[in-house]
C-alpha cells in the first residue's frame, strides 16, 4: 500500500489540493450567502470553513447545520454533486496504484524468468571444435560470444519485443547489430554489468587489460574478457558509453576526457573507472590497453606513445622495460606470420592526445602501458578459429600472468 501511494504521490497531491480548494471556496461563498440568514451558524469565515470540513469531508459529531437561503441550498447541492466525483478521486488513484503494482510485480517475475532463460542459453555451445578449444583454454565457463535474434525467436520462442524488454530490464545483455558476410545481423551479447560504465574484475594480478571499445565494437568485450580469463588478469571494460551514441544518457567520451585529470568529477562512470584504475593496478604492473583497429594488412600494432611512423620503441614514453616489450613483440610477430598478416610499431598509430585515458593510467599507476591495436576482422571469425585467436593473443603475455 505504501509503495502504491508513493508511486501515485503526485496525482494524490493534486487531487487533495483540488478538494481543499473546493472546500475553501464553498465555505467562503456559503458564509456570504448564509451569514445574514444564520448569523449564529455562520458567525465568521472560521466557523464556515469548519462547516465545510464537517459537511463534505467527515462528520465531527457537532450540530447539523444546513443552508436555508435558495442560493445557499443551490451552492450546497452543486458542491455535493461535484464532491461525489471529487472526493472519490483519491480512492480511485490509490486503487489504480495497487493495480499497477500488481502488474509490475507480474512483469518483474516474467522478465526475471526470461533473463535466467537467456543467461542459461549463453552457456550452451553447439559445435564440438568450440567446446574442445574452450576446454583446452580452461574457459568453458565463459558465455558464448553471442546469441542471434533468429536463434532466440525460433529455438527459444522469445519474440523480438520481449527481448527488448529484457534488455531494458537486465544488466546482463546488450543488443548488437553486426555485419557478417555483408548481411546485417542482430543478436545479444552477454555483458553482466557490475559498474555504471561496464565491468571491472579484480584478480589481484600485476597484469591488467583495459578495453574501452566494446560499446562501439561488437564482440570486442567478449574477446577482451576471454583473454583476461585465460591470463587470470584484471579486466576493465566500457560497455555503455560512447561519444556518438544515439542515447543522450549514454553519450560520454570514455577515451579522451579532461575529467580524468581533474579532482572533482561529476559523471559517475568516470568516477568509478578512475577509482578502479587506481585500486586494481598494482605497483610496477603492466597494462594492456586494447584498441579496435580497422581491417587492414596488420593483425596488430604496438603503440607505446611514440610518434606515428616511428618504427622503433626507443622514443615511446609508456613502456620503460624495453626488453620485455621486445619479447612481446617477437611473440606477436610469430603469431602474425602464422595468420599471414603484418605487425608494426606505430605504423599508422602514435601518441594519443593529452586528455587520453592512457596518459591518466600511466601517470596515476606508473604501470608500463602497451596500446595493442587489434584488427577487428578477427572478431567475426567463426567457431574454433575465434578462440584460437584468443589463445594466441593471450600467449603473448602469458609469462607475466601472475
Amino acid at each position: 500500500m505504501i509503495k502504491a501511494i508513493k508511486n501515485k504521490k503526485t496525482e494524490l497531491t493534486v487531487s487533495l489540493g483540488m478538494i481543499l480548494v473546493l472546500i475553501i471556496i464553498a465555505s467562503v461563498l456559503m458564509y456570504f450567502l448564509e451569514h445574514d440568514a444564520q448569523p449564529k451558524s455562520f458567525e465568521n469565515l472560521y466557523t464556515s470553513l469548519w462547516w465545510g470540513i464537517d459537511k463534505y469531508l467527515t462528520s465531527t459529531g457537532g450540530e447539523d447545520i444546513n443552508p436555508i437561503t435558495p442560493a445557499g441550498k443551490f451552492l450546497s447541492g452543486l458542491i455535493a454533486i461535484l464532491g461525489v466525483g471529487m472526493f472519490a478521486l483519491p480512492a480511485g488513484i490509490i486503487a489504480s496504484g495497487f493495480i499497477e503494482e500488481i502488474e509490475n510485480d507480474k512483469l518483474l517475475k516474467k522478465l526475471t524468468a526470461l533473463e535466467a532463460k537467456l543467461e542459461s542459453a549463453f552457456t550452451v555451445e553447439y559445435l564440438a571444435p568450440i567446446i574442445k578449444i574452450k576446454r583446452e583454454l580452461n574457459v568453458s565457463h565463459l558465455p558464448r560470444k553471442w546469441l542471434s535474434i533468429s536463434d532466440i525467436k525460433y529455438k527459444m520462442g522469445i519474440s523480438e519485443s520481449t527481448v527488448l524488454q529484457v534488455c531494458e530490464f537486465s544488466k546482463k545483455f546488450k543488443i548488437t547489430n553486426v555485419n557478417i558476410d555483408g548481411i546485417n545481423t542482430v543478436g545479444l551479447e552477454y555483458i553482466n554489468l557490475n559498474r555504471t560504465y561496464g565491468q571491472c574484475i579484480n584478480r589481484n594480478s600485476k597484469l591488467t587489460l583495459v578495453n574501452l571499445y566494446p560499446f562501439t565494437q561488437p564482440f570486442f568485450g567478449h574477446f577482451g574478457l576471454a583473454i583476461s580469463d585465460v591470463l587470470q588478469a584484471n579486466y576493465i571494460s566500457n560497455e555503455k558509453f560512447g561519444q556518438f551514441t544515439l542515447l543522450e544518457e549514454n553519450r560520454l567520451n570514455m577515451i579522451n576526457n579532461e575529467n580524468y585529470f581533474e579532482e572533482m568529477v561529476s559523471e559517475t562512470a568516470l568516477k568509478e573507472i578512475k577509482k578502479d584504475i587506481s585500486t586494481i593496478m598494482q605497483e610496477d604492473g603492466i597494462c594492456i590497453f586494447l584498441v579496435n583497429a580497422g581491417n587492414n594488412e596488420y593483425l596488430m600494432q604496438f603503440n607505446i606513445g611514440a610518434e606515428k611512423g616511428d618504427i622503433s620503441f626507443d622514443n615511446g614514453i609508456y613502456f620503460k622495460d624495453k626488453e620485455k616489450l621486445n619479447q612481446y613483440f617477437n611473440k606477436a610477430k610469430l603469431i602474425s606470420e602464422k595468420y599471414e598478416k603484418s605487425i608494426a610499431k606505430h605504423a599508422t598509430v602514435g601518441k594519443p592526445e593529452k586528455n587520453h585515458i592512457a596518459n591518466f593510467i600511466q601517470n596515476k599507476t606508473k604501470n608500463d602501458l602497451l596500446m595493442l591495436h587489434v584488427n577487428v576482422s578477427i572478431l567475426k571469425s567463426n567457431g574454433a578459429e575465434y578462440y584460437q585467436y584468443i589463445s594466441d593473443f593471450a600467449s603473448i603475455f602469458k609469462d607475466d600472468a601472475i
